[in-house]
């Protein structure tokens, strides 16, 4: 192998700082795509949110509903009366 094709060649190291590169930069694109508010909940907009129940299934009766007006995954005051994708019915 001439030192022109050495040259060429991606070393194993080099080629794992590129893969953790992009993994970093697409997680972090996915993050803001995702409408991320405050640390660690999402905007009304990302997730649907609406002050209206679907159906049955409504803020009042979900895990991540925090009484009075509350949320875990989203931002901002929740109607108990509200729904949004991040739905998740309270375990009996």
């Amino acid at each position: 192998m001439s030192e022109k094709d050495k040259n060429k060649m991606i070393t194993r190291r080099d080629a794992l700082k590129n893969i953790a590169v992009v993994v970093g930069a697409v997680a972090t694109t996915t993050m803001m795509g995702a409408g991320v508010a405050d640390a660690g909940t999402m905007t009304k907009t990302s997730v649907q949110y609406q002050d209206t129940p679907k159906g049955k299934d409504r803020c009042s009766v979900c895990a991540n509903f925090i009484a009075p007006h509350s949320c875990k995954v989203v931002a901002g005051n929740i109607s108990p009366n509200g729904w949004c994708m991040a739905f998740v019915p309270k375990s009996a």
